[in-house]
């Protein structure tokens, strides 16, 4: 019969669950008190809280009711009555609840009724009566009533009242924290008393079972002491207990069966390492191994099998065996994969074959002949990979010990093998590197003849590279030239550079110098033409509107000039701005509709589909860039039509445009039906003054730079225009321009605003004297003009034009005159300033105006 097991846990645990049980009944006792405190606490806490929040309210309620009757009663304002009326609405409510909580209390009762009743009296003796007297206009009763002080008593006796129940609730709240505090004092006496006899009796129960822990160990770790000065290993602990000192006990004992087997295996596995020195033939390591394995497991016949690997082939091939004879029936080689042999090679893993067949080999000695009853497979391995595999038969299975010996050493095998096979190579090599040494010794003289033919070619290339050294001096000298000649070239292109900017400056300065007596020319001219004296025949008129008529070509033909100068001198102002795509085409009928109609060529206008409604560029010269081209279309186009179409540009236009930057680029294709242009003179066009032949000069005029200020704006713009014509057919003039125009740089935007100070005035006065002539002067009725302009003939024209629509006028000949006149005549309401003058130009004339007091 067993002994009954009592481990060292169930030990621990029994002391663990005693005091878990003292614990346990401590906490129940603990929290039926920590409880029963709770409450006690919970209820005092709530209740004081709550009743002196409610008598604080009754309180506020009544100073409410006070402050509005008062307020009202002096003021007549009804808002006062709002608090008075919240507070009566309120105080009753809030007495209701302080009521419930004081009907433990008949003392509190009893005074929270008499409070009640005063309130109740003062509300309809003070607060309603008096408010009462207000609303009907009783001031003298309402100040009787305020001087017999009837109101105030009442009141200072109703806060006496709450006064002196808080302070009872207060007396009462203390003595109940008192008897709390007893029985807290209680509780904490009683909490020591549980807490030593908890611990009394866990150092009991733990000193118990200690002793009985500690003297168990005690003997066996006697027991593991005494092993070293033993020399017979076979001594083992004795096993007295049952419990995990048992379990200890066989752990040493297996523990040190252990390291007997692994001494055991170490000491065989080191004699045999000793036996492998000095072997330079893999047969004779082979039969070394399966002689000393044979010693030590006691088998009665091996085979050992190497993996070679000649003329591509891939096998395991027996090179020695032990207690075998050359009757064997078993084969001599073994592909991988091959049999069991070959099949422990490719798996490199161990194979144990139980109940071998009685057919299967015959084991003979002198005296008779066996059959093996088990067979074991072992794979050699050198850095994993299997160089051999050992083939081993036996009478009876391996033991697991038989077998971890085998394993131990079949690495050291392994590189045995590998080394004995190296060796072997290194000999071959040897012999192969004497040989190759001899045919290496006929090759060098066949090289030293060789090497002596390579030297005359030497020479031969000597000679060559002097030639051709000759040729790279010659090359460097043209190179110096080629140097010079770039130089030159770039001082040429400076010297071109600056004569561009000597003929903008040139074109600048003359334009406005045309443009003053041009403008005197058109002014006095439209003067002309409205005859308002009555004094021209109808044949001066006529000529009049040829002088002015010539005018407005000269002005129109000295904008071209000037903005192809700016544009090649790149100072060509470009302001971006949003233009909304759907008001081009009402621009554009409204200027060609006239000519439309007078040469009977119909205008069309197409807008493509998914066109955004607006786009970003320079507003003013997208529309000088259509205009050209539709003048153009006009003019060449006899008959038929001419088309506006607006789209957005395809990918495959953009792909032949490659120079275009990436982005989305709007289309404007002007179409006509017109004379057409030869494509040979497709390329010269878009030149300054050229055109497609001199007949088209001669037959509808023009001077041939509309095209190259509108190709040069498109290249500012971002854009390019191409041209697709067929002689006598018509014409395709279209225009891409990118959807974002990006703005200039500072710089950029600083160098035109230089030369719009410079050149940009005189288009301004221009075109207001061109075009808007024939405003509607009424609301400039004598308004005083002061005319500022060092040209006679400007000033002249300028003063009769101003004087006949009821202005008055003063002239001034430079902006320091213009300055005197402006100081003299306090009533002048306009200046009309000439930039370019003598003594005082307009740009520092204006800013001196603007510096004037207002």
């Amino acid at each position: 019969m067993n002994k009954r097991r009592f481990t060292l846990q169930y030990k621990i645990l029994s002391i663990t669950v005693l005091i878990v049980i003292c614990l346990l009944g401590f906490v129940f006792v603990m929290h039926g008190r920590i409880n029963e405190l709770q409450r006690e606490t919970s209820f005092i806490s709530h209740q004081d809280r709550e009743i002196t929040n409610l008598a604080n309210l009754i309180e506020k309620n009544v100073l409410d009711m006070e402050t509005g009757q008062r307020g009202y009663v002096i003021t007549g304002d009804n808002k006062y009555l709002e608090p008075y009326n919240l507070g009566k609405a309120e105080w009753e409510a809030n007495y209701d609840k302080l009521y419930v909580l004081t009907a433990n209390d008949s003392f509190q009762l009893q005074r929270l009724v008499g409070i009640e009743s005063d309130i109740k009296q003062w509300i309809k003796q003070s607060g309603d009566y008096l408010i009462q007297l207000k609303k009907e206009g009783q001031e003298a009763e309402i100040l009787r009533y305020f001087n017999s002080d009837d109101g105030k008593d009442q009141m200072d006796r109703i806060r006496n009242q709450i006064s002196a129940y808080r302070e009872t609730m207060n007396e009462n709240t203390n003595s109940l924290i008192a008897r709390q505090a007893d029985k807290n004092k209680f509780l904490l006496e009683l909490l020591y008393i549980a807490w030593a006899f908890i611990a009394v009796t866990s150092i009991i129960a733990s000193w118990i079972n200690s002793r009985a822990i500690v003297s168990t160990i005690h003997k066996v770790t006697h027991t593991i002491v005494g092993l070293d000065s033993i020399e017979d290993k076979k001594t083992r602990i004795e096993i007295t207990t049952n419990d995990e000192i048992r379990d200890l006990s066989i752990a040493t004992n297996h523990l040190i069966d252990m390291q007997q087997e692994r001494i055991w295996i170490q000491d065989n596995a080191n004699d045999l390492l000793a036996r492998y020195q000095g072997i330079t033939q893999i047969p004779k390591l082979g039969d070394i191994f399966l002689g000393k394995t044979a010693e030590v497991i006691d088998y009665p016949y091996g085979s050992l099998y190497v993996r070679t690997q000649e003329h591509e082939q891939d096998f395991l091939k027996r090179v020695s065996t032990f207690a075998g004879n050359s009757n064997f029936p078993d084969s001599q080689t073994f592909y991988i994969g091959e049999g069991l042999v070959g099949q422990c090679a490719k798996e490199a893993r161990l194979m144990h074959v139980q109940e071998l067949p009685e057919c299967y080999i015959s084991i003979e000695s002198g005296l008779g002949a066996s059959i093996p009853k088990s067979l074991l497979l072992l794979p050699i391995s050198f850095s994993g990979e299997v160089v051999a595999v050992v083939e081993i038969a036996s009478f009876a299975p391996l033991t697991e010990l038989q077998i971890r010996f085998l394993k131990s050493i079949s690495n050291a095998f392994g590189s045995a093998i590998n080394s004995t096979i190296s060796s072997m190579r290194i000999d071959q090599l040897l012999e192969q590197s004497q040989r190759l040494n001899e045919e290496l010794q006929v090759y060098t003289e066949e090289l030293q003849t060789q090497s002596e033919e390579l030297q005359i070619q030497t020479e031969t290339l000597h000679a060559t590279n002097r030639k051709l050294e000759d040729k790279n001096l010659l090359a460097e000298q043209k190179s110096v030239e080629a140097e010079k000649a770039r130089t030159e070239l770039s001082q040429y292109a400076e010297l071109l550079q600056q004569s561009s900017q000597y003929k903008s400056e040139f074109l600048a300065n003359m334009s406005h110098e045309l443009r003053t007596p041009l403008n005197g020319i058109l002014l006095l001219s439209e003067f002309l033409m409205e005859n308002q004296s009555g004094a021209l025949s109808e044949e001066d008129i006529e000529f009049s509107k040829a002088i002015h008529s010539s005018g407005q070509d000269l002005l129109a033909l000295i904008n071209d000039i000037l903005d192809l100068s700016k544009v090649e001198a790149g100072k060509l102002n470009i302001e971006i701005e949003a233009i909304n795509i759907s008001e081009i085409p009402e621009a554009m009928t409204q200027n060609f509709s006239q000519l439309a109609h007078k040469k009977e060529i119909p205008l069309h206008i197409q807008l493509g589909e998914d066109l955004p409604p607006l786009f970003y560029s320079d507003a003013q010269r997208v529309r000088q860039i259509i205009i050209n081209l539709l003048s153009n279309a006009f003019k060449f186009t006899a008959e038929g039509a001419v088309t506006l179409e607006i789209r957005l540009a395809t990918k495959d236009e953009l792909l032949d445009l490659a120079d275009l930057g990436v982005g989305v680029f709007i289309a404007f294709a002007i179409k006509d039906t017109g004379i057409g242009i030869a494509e040979d003179k497709q390329s010269i066009i878009f030149e300054a003054f050229q055109q497609a032949n001199g007949n088209t000069e001669r037959q509808y005029g023009g001077t041939g730079l509309g095209l190259s200020i509108s190709r040069e704006l498109a290249t500012l713009l971002g854009g390019r225009i191409t041209l697709e014509s067929q002689e006598g057919v018509g014409s395709v003039f279209t225009v891409y321009l990118p959807l974002q125009l990006e703005a200039p740089s500072l710089e950029e935007v600083a160098d035109q605003a230089t030369v719009i100070q410079e050149i940009g005035s005189g288009v301004v006065l221009a075109a207001t004297t061109a075009e808007d002539i024939r405003t509607d002067f009424t609301s400039l009725n004598q308004k005083h003009v002061l005319i500022v302009d060092d040209d006679e003939r400007n000033l002249f024209a300028l003063s009769n034009t101003l004087r006949k629509r009821g202005l008055h006028v003063t002239t001034a000949t430079n902006g320091e005159s213009g300055l005197y006149e402006l100081e003299q005549a306090a009533s002048i309401d306009i200046v009309l300033m000439d930039i370019m003058m003598p003594v005082m130009n307009g740009y520092e004339a204006i800013n001196r105006i603007r510096q004037m007091p207002a």
